[in-house]
């Protein structure tokens, strides 16, 4: 069970710089009590952004701020879940 998606987008390296500056994506969510592995991986890929949440079914905790940014700065983008 989790949650894994990624957001396609083209971003020019100041947006990358942003981005990565995000708390969203510089720190993970927190983990449950006793987990032995961090439950979320979120980071910047060469086609945008990858996020994978283990044994989470809720959405990614930064999905809504990386949207926001990108609809501000006029970026069109795609999320897609991956089914593997």
């Amino acid at each position: 069970m989790g949650f894994e998606f990624r957001i396609t987008a083209s971003l020019t390296q100041e947006q990358r710089r942003h981005l990565a500056q995000l708390p969203e994506l510089a720190a993970p969510a927190p983990r449950p009590a006793g987990a032995a592995m961090p439950d979320t991986d979120a980071r910047l890929t060469d086609a945008g952004l990858y996020i994978c949440q283990y044994l989470r079914p809720d959405p990614w905790h930064g999905l809504a701020t990386v949207r926001a940014y990108l609809d501000a700065q006029g970026v069109d983008y795609a999320v897609g879940e991956i089914d593997d």
